[in-house]
């Protein structure tokens, strides 16, 4: 099996803030929470709100989202073709997307593709059912679902991602598209 960060990975730009501004244009009252979102940001930015509940903050929009399933759907019909060819061209039936995004949101793409999906746990009430699947939680995570299953690779843009690149058997650097080996059985290469 092998695994994939989301945003900035096999997708290309972050789907939770392209899904925030989809929504905004649709429902411009949405705008109202410029505020707090540029908020969430200044108080992430001194070190006041830890990583957790500052993504938090950034999603309480999604609780005035009338119908947000139909409405991320909808997002998705716009933005699947946002996948990267480089993941296209290698994915196969036992793929998992490991990602901090919210669940109801990367799970349609994923469901798309025909690969599993662990995501942040938010419902779209805003409610958070579990820390977000970020850092070592997504390993912890992972581990639950999967609690027999190897990692053969993870794929990710981001070195927040390093506890998944030590804990698959490879771990792999994303950027612009161009795939380098980062991490061997836990070890780092040069």
């Amino acid at each position: 099996m092998n695994g994939y960060d989301f945003d900035d990975t096999i997708f290309r730009g972050n789907s939770t803030r392209r899904f925030c501004i989809y929504c905004m244009v649709h429902f411009p009252y949405l705008v109202i929470m410029i505020p707090v979102l540029l908020l969430a940001v200044i108080l992430r930015a001194l070190h006041i709100l830890g990583k957790n509940n500052y993504l938090h903050m950034l999603e309480w929009y999604i609780a005035l989202v009338p119908h947000a399933d139909r409405v991320t759907e909808r997002f998705w019909d716009k933005n699947i073709n946002r996948i990267a060819d480089w993941y296209l061209a290698q994915r196969r039936d036992d793929d998992i997307v490991v990602s901090a995004s919210p669940e109801f949101i990367v799970k349609p793409a994923c469901d798309r593709l025909g690969v599993k999906c662990i995501a942040t746990q938010l419902t779209t009430r805003c409610k958070l059912l579990q820390p977000h699947c970020y850092g070592e939680q997504k390993v912890a995570v992972f581990q639950r679902r999967f609690p027999d299953t190897p990692l053969s690779s993870y794929y990710s843009d981001s070195l927040s991602d390093v506890p998944m690149f030590k804990f698959a058997k490879r771990g792999y650097f994303v950027k612009r598209g161009k795939v380098s080996l980062l991490y061997v059985d836990g070890k780092k290469q040069k």
